[in-house]
């Protein structure tokens, strides 16, 4: 599903009026409709439904109008209030001002909200739309308060008061019930906390022309049970181990050994047919206890627990048999561990995710990153991607397209960025997961993601089919999850058997 930004929403009005000759007026009567249908059928199970409607500036407000006006020609009761003057209403805006003026619709132009909680069976929030950003003007404020004393609420395009790119919110912003989204759904409102804010969102058609692949900047889309059924299909008859893909571990150190078995077990888990664990030697016994499905090589470390560059030739023998290089799960933060990572990553020619420790080299080093020789995945969150860029971590919170945006900028790879939702973007495309919940926030949820993706990878998908999926089967594991235990009791483990169990969908 598409997902636009609001640069993007700008661009698509402009051309379908400019270069379509599409009247803006049209669009704005086509919203109007459209919004008025969802209403009817929303509300059809009441007799004689009263809808209050609050405008604002802009083509929000003009929306606004433009539903009064139909769903009083289909006989509901309808009180609007505007919140400019009539002489402040301007362009098509103010023609279907006019249109609820003559039909002596009820329309009340006041700057401040009723005293009292809103006596309707439905309230549409037309106060403000995709432009938003920053906070809400105190003035207005009110009126979203009011409107969230409503009992069901339906928001024209956006809620007030969310950011159509980032889904940054004020503390103010209107929680609806309902979105009606014109054309395609807003970037901001599939993040969080935006995506809380806009309740069940319907894309309706309003009669925009089909030109959103050429409209500007990055193609966001929302990734779907569809798409990832086109990715992940049916394992073929005549398969064996060695067809199914062989993934090689370079993870794991003293009291990390649970991410490098969490990554092995969640490749196996996820259809790799083969698996090698490379483990210092001290710590090998663990391993061999631990990753019993999985085979391990038991690389010299002299007992100190963790991999270091006088280990390469020991891995590199192994990388010939191996369809994907995993590195960095639970690799810890020695610095001879971190040249290893260096030096494997410029000699390896074989595709690679790149995960947690493994990202240490790269952190203001961004250049090491075009010394690579194959494709590859990295899936840092967002404190590693502070330290991959720079930037600050409250500037990524508040705007990580943005961030990935710069990031991807000169970056030959695939990015999965943990967020809430993760994010998965490669040249000039993005994809935001539509699967997941709070449950992942634990210790090594990501290390069972890396493991899952790097098995997509062995398997024959693309890095960015491989991310995509990954994130998508990760995440609806959790769902299910959440539900049998709990989002707070969940733990990584859990995550092993039902992202199989999961899988069971896409087998059929």
């Amino acid at each position: 599903m598409r997902l636009i930004t609001r640069e993007q929403a700008r661009e698509l009005d402009h051309l379908s009026m400019t270069e379509y000759g599409i009247s803006g007026e049209l669009l704005m009567g086509n919203a109007g409709e459209k919004i008025a249908e969802f209403i009817r059928s929303e509300l059809m199970d009441i007799h004689d439904p009263h809808i209050g409607i609050v405008c604002g500036k802009g083509n929000n407000g003009g929306d606004g109008f433009a539903v009064a006006a139909v769903l009083n020609d289909w006989g509901f009761r309808v009180t609007i209030y505007s919140l400019l003057e009539v002489e402040d209403i301007r362009g098509n805006s103010q023609i279907y001002h006019e249109k609820c003026k003559k039909a002596g619709l009820n329309i009340v132009y006041d700057s401040e909200p009723p005293v009292t909680k809103p006596e309707f069976d439905l309230m549409i929030d037309g106060l403000l739309g995709t432009g938003f950003k920053g906070t809400v003007r105190k003035e207005l404020s009110p009126w979203v308060s009011w409107l969230n004393t409503a009992t069901r609420s339906v928001s024209v395009d956006i809620p007030s008061g969310v950011n159509a790119n980032t889904g940054s919110v004020d503390e103010n912003a209107v929680k609806a019930s309902h979105t009606i989204t014109m054309g395609s759904s807003k970037l901001g409102m599939a993040l969080e906390p935006g995506r809380s804010n806009g309740g069940t969102i319907y894309a309706v058609d309003i009669g925009f022309p089909d030109i959103m692949d050429s409209l500007d900047g990055r193609k966001w889309t929302s990734i779907t049970a569809g798409e990832i059924k086109s990715i992940v299909k049916p394992l073929n008859k005549s398969t064996h181990k060695h067809v199914q893909g062989k993934v090689l571990f370079v993870a794991g150190s003293r009291g990390m050994t649970g991410a490098a078995y969490l990554s092995t077990m969640a490749a196996l888990r996820s259809g790799a047919g083969l698996t090698i664990t490379c483990a210092p030697a001290s710590l090998n016994p663990i391993y061999e206890e631990k990753i019993t499905e999985g085979m391990t090589v038991a690389c010299e470390d002299n007992g100190c627990g963790f991999l270091s560059e006088n280990n390469f030739d020991e891995i590199i023998k192994w990388v010939d048999w191996c369809d994907v290089l995993v590195i960095g799960p639970g690799l810890g933060q020695e610095e001879g561990t971190s040249k290893l990572v260096e030096k494997l990553v410029q000699s390896v020619e074989k595709p690679m995710v790149i995960d947690a420790d493994g990202l240490r080299p790269f952190y203001n080093n961004s250049d090491l990153f075009k010394k690579m020789k194959s494709d590859f995945v990295i899936t840092p969150h967002v404190g590693e991607i502070s330290r991959l860029t720079g930037l600050p971590v409250k500037s990524i919170q508040d705007d990580l397209p943005g961030t990935i945006d710069k990031m991807m900028a000169d970056f030959p790879g695939v990015l999965i960025a943990k967020f809430a939702p993760s994010l998965v973007a490669w040249g000039g495309q993005g994809a935001v997961n539509s699967t997941g919940n709070p449950g992942l926030a634990t210790a090594g949820s990501g290390d069972v993601l890396t493991g899952v993706v790097a098995s997509f990878m062995a398997q024959g998908f693309n890095a960015a089919e491989s991310a995509k999926a990954a994130m998508f089967i990760h995440g609806k594991a959790a769902d299910q999850l959440s539900k049998s235990i709990s989002q707070r009791g969940l733990i990584a483990g859990d995550l092993l058997y039902k992202v199989a169990r999961v899988l069971n969908d896409y087998e059929s």
